[in-house]
């Protein structure tokens, strides 16, 4: 073969350097195999964080608001008591007033400067005498004091309970202007912070601390080895960053000493801080399964650049005889090019050949179908003498810029058909080649997707409609959000301070009791509006996690226990607690389910009668939670519509109703979990809401969801 044959390689694609590019690609694998590696760690190690601040800054809110619903809780029992001469029983039962909805509180107590408490929402507290000085810091006046081992401050003015018992967290508020040294003292429970930690983490390896700022710990997630009360103030938090920096990131020795990255923040009024942590093991663990996947993938990719260099010496080697094989191939041609030929006819694709003037050369049988127009018309001839300059000249630009680049290219024009119309067609420019290896023309293919395009448009003009529309909910819901609330916050606050100050007029109070019990149902309106468009557009607002539902839903019943009790209502399980019941659930809506099912059936309960309550697994593949109360029922024909938005039932329009968006919410959450939800009067009388779940199997870890 001469040194002028178009098959002689270039003096470098030679076999002997072959086995040294091989061996260069390996190592190169091999590097950014490593540098892969070392990426990912330092990506996973800052995701690690920013979801640690994330969690902190959550945590840090809700004990604010927490703290806060406790202050706005304690000013205003502070204002009611202030001159107040009704007697202990009074002042008690205002306590208990203020203790309303805030189920973090044990219990609010009236202490006098010997300690002894006058009043208390806590009938066991009253006459009990408590040391003040354990309530508060040395030096404080009022504030948060330490963790002290007791469940109320009956219990801690007895004896000091055991170290893993329940305990309380006092918060002092004096009462000024009195001239008696009196105290308001809030008992907080500190296991409420730990419930939510563990249903804000679920069984993520992630854990949260809540701690003061002498580094006591007052509650945990369960995860963390640590008790309530122990003391951590050598940790890196009190040392290098508090009180200087409220808030920050580090890496090292966590709160029980295994090496963890940490994030905290300090609540906003309180010297309390907020600290969540991750084990260093968790991700040292998903970087070394990365590390397994990357080293499998960089032996894979190592045998496969030994194969390819293998076979590029073994063809380098083989090209002298493929070269022989291809001059004796060339007798073959002629045969080749008939085939072609017959093949290029029978095509149902419409085709044609063009040379580099974009002269017509062939168009077989489905093109001239398509145009009507006959080779004859046709052949030597350029599209332009054809059709219309502005139709054929788009695609004369195109045939060239294919001929020019020596590539395939694809674009969308408009033919006339056989009849004279316009159509949309999707063209297939190819470059072919002469015996020397220069563009010599175009195959061009063409394909007919009038109907495709029209079709396409139909279904973006609907889905810019259906935009539109949701767009212009969105914007309805924000804005009726803000219109609403605002001025229903201040009609509630100056509704409550009417009541306050007009006690001695019982009818004007009861005015102002009429305009606060209004705005607090139109606030549940507008909340629940907002809910349920959540439910409806929102992705991401159930999550569902493998949970045990039974813990989930006793702490719904716990937390309605005292709202039934004051209407005289017994709630009772009708089955005893068995194995535990798993579903893939949201611990948060499902409990929201049952709060709605349950606070319905309190309020339409005769007074002295019982609510049943049960959850068990039926069958095999589901889950049952029912809740039957004795109340008027539900009328047949509306046992479906009380599920609709906006819909009450007839027999609950006398004003003891709701907004009619709590049981449409219920039914949305149970089909984003793949159960339902429906009601059914009992044969004895009252209702029976009956809530079902698909059973999972229990996870593998055992833990709880």
């Amino acid at each position: 073969m001469s040194a002028t044959s178009p098959h002689t390689l270039p003096f470098w694609l030679h076999s002997r350097y072959v086995l040294a590019a091989t061996v260069l690609l390996g190592l190169l694998a091999v590097a950014t195999a490593l540098g892969f590696i070392a990426y990912e760690r330092g990506e996973m190690a800052q995701a690690t964080q920013t979801e640690n601040q994330l969690f902190a800054r959550v945590l840090e809110d809700q004990a604010n608001r927490t703290f806060n619903g406790i202050d706005v809780a304690l000013r205003a029992a502070a204002e009611t008591l202030h001159g107040h001469n009704g007697g202990a029983a009074a002042a008690s039962r205002t306590l208990q007033n203020a203790l309303q909805a805030l189920p973090f509180l044990r219990s609010v107590s009236l202490l006098d400067a010997q300690g002894r408490v006058l009043a208390s929402s806590n009938p066991a507290n009253v006459g009990t005498r408590v040391p003040r000085a354990r309530l508060l810091p040395p030096g404080a006046a009022a504030g948060l004091g330490p963790l002290l081992p007791a469940r109320d401050l009956g219990a801690l003015a007895a004896a000091d309970g055991p170290p893993d018992g329940p305990q309380l967290l006092p918060l002092v508020y004096p009462l000024a202007g009195d001239g008696g040294d009196l105290w308001l003292v809030a008992a907080i429970n500190p296991d409420y912070f730990a419930n939510q930690y563990g249903l804000l983490l679920g069984d993520t390896a992630m854990r949260a601390a809540l701690l003061s700022y002498d580094g006591q710990l007052i509650a945990a997630s369960e995860n963390l080895r640590r008790r309530a009360g122990e003391r951590v103030g050598g940790h890196p938090i009190f040392t290098a960053f508090l009180p200087g920096r409220e808030r920050g990131s580090l890496q090292g020795p966590g709160l029980d000493g295994t090496p963890t990255y940490a994030s905290f923040r300090s609540a906003r009024r309180l010297p309390l801080v907020l600290v969540v942590e991750t084990p260093e093991a968790q991700v040292s663990a998903a970087v070394a399964d990365i590390a397994r996947h990357t080293a499998l993938a960089t032996l894979l990719l190592l045998g496969l650049i030994g194969g390819l260099g293998t076979l590029a010496w073994r063809s380098l080697r083989g090209h002298e005889a493929v070269s022989d094989d291809l001059q004796a191939a060339r007798g073959t041609l002629a045969a080749q090019d008939a085939f072609t030929d017959r093949l290029f006819q029978l095509s149902p694709i419409p085709m044609v050949v063009k040379d580099l003037s974009g002269r017509f050369v062939r168009v077989n049988q489905a093109w001239t179908d398509f145009t009507g127009l006959p080779p004859e018309r046709v052949i030597g001839h350029n599209l332009g003498r054809i059709y219309p300059a502005q139709l054929a000249g788009p695609h004369e630009v195109q045939e060239q810029m294919a001929i020019a680049s020596g590539q395939a290219a694809t674009y969308e024009e408009q033919l006339l058909d056989r009849d004279g119309l316009p159509r949309d067609v999707m063209i297939r420019l190819t470059p072919f080649t002469d015996a020397q290896g220069a563009v010599a023309g175009v195959i061009g293919c063409l394909m007919d997707v009038t109907e495709f395009r029209e079709a396409a448009q139909r279904t973006l003009e609907a889905k810019d409609a259906a935009e539109r529309a949701n767009t212009a909910k969105s914007e309805f819901l924000a804005n009726i959000s803000h219109e609403l609330r605002t001025p229903l916050q201040s009609i509630l606050g100056f509704s409550e301070l009417g009541k306050v100050r007009t006690r001695s007029d019982a009818r004007v109070q009861g005015m102002f009791g009429d305009i606060h019990a209004a705005g607090e149902r139109m606030l549940v309106l507008v909340n629940n509006l907002l809910d349920l468009s959540r439910l409806e557009s929102t992705v991401g607002e159930i999550r569902l996690q493998p949970l045990d539902v039974g813990p989930a839903l006793q702490a719904v019943v716990d937390e309605l226990q005292p709202l039934a009790a004051q209407r005289g209502l017994a709630l009772q399980r009708q089955t005893d607690d068995g194995p535990p019941l798993w579903a893939q659930a949201d611990a948060f809506r499902l409990q929201q389910v049952l709060r709605n099912v349950l606070a319905n059936a309190i309020r339409f309960a005769p007074e002295g009668s019982a609510i049943t309550l049960d959850w068990r697994r039926e069958g095999p593949d589901d889950l049952l939670v029912s809740v039957r109360d004795r109340g008027p029922g539900i009328p047949p024909e509306e046992l479906e519509s009380i599920f609709e938005a906006f819909v009450q039932s007839s027999r609950t329009k006398d004003g003891s109703g709701g907004t009619g968006l709590g049981l449409a919410i219920c039914r949305k959450i149970m089909l984003a979990h793949g159960g339902s939800i429906r009601a059914r009067n009992h044969p004895d009388g009252g209702a029976v809401f009956e809530i079902r779940l698909p059973a999972a199997d229990a996870p593998e870890h055992g833990g709880a969801g």
